[in-house]
């Protein structure tokens, strides 16, 4: 005697996990996998991430999972890199000007420790560049 598999899904197990939805966008007429990589791009390239992001949150149905999701995980990658960039800068400024006030002794730990920062903050966008291509 058999009985099903645990989960009552009789295919063997649990389902298949949910793919993109076939349909297009409401407002530009694209395929949802298209729609969902403009989420991704990166920030340099005009804030189209930002606003495909805040578009497509807007416009679709709340039944397209697939892609609110997406468009929810590109506005978060923005606003991260958005304030990973601010607090890169505000430490730049703030060394620097912490050596000129200290003279030229200071101003050469500044300028190491301003070297130091933007090798760090440029390894932390490489990472953000990286989830973005992932996503």
């Amino acid at each position: 005697m058999s009985y099903p598999p645990p989960g009552g899904y009789q295919g063997g197990g649990y389902p298949p996990p949910p793919g993109p939805p076939s349909g297009k966008t409401k407002v530009l007429g694209l395929d949802s996998n298209v729609a969902a990589m403009l989420c991704y791009l990166p920030a340099c390239l005009c804030c189209i991430d930002l606003i495909s992001s805040v578009l497509w949150l807007a416009t679709e149905p709340k039944e397209n999972k697939f892609l609110r999701f997406h468009s929810l995980q590109g506005l978060m990658l923005f606003f991260v890199g958005l304030v990973i960039n601010i607090v890169g800068r505000i430490l730049g400024v703030g060394v620097s000007l912490g050596g000129r006030m200290a003279g030229d002794a200071g101003a050469l730990g500044a300028a190491g420790a301003s070297l130091l920062i933007f090798f760090v903050f440029l390894a932390i966008g490489l990472v953000l560049l990286v989830i973005h291509i992932i996503g």
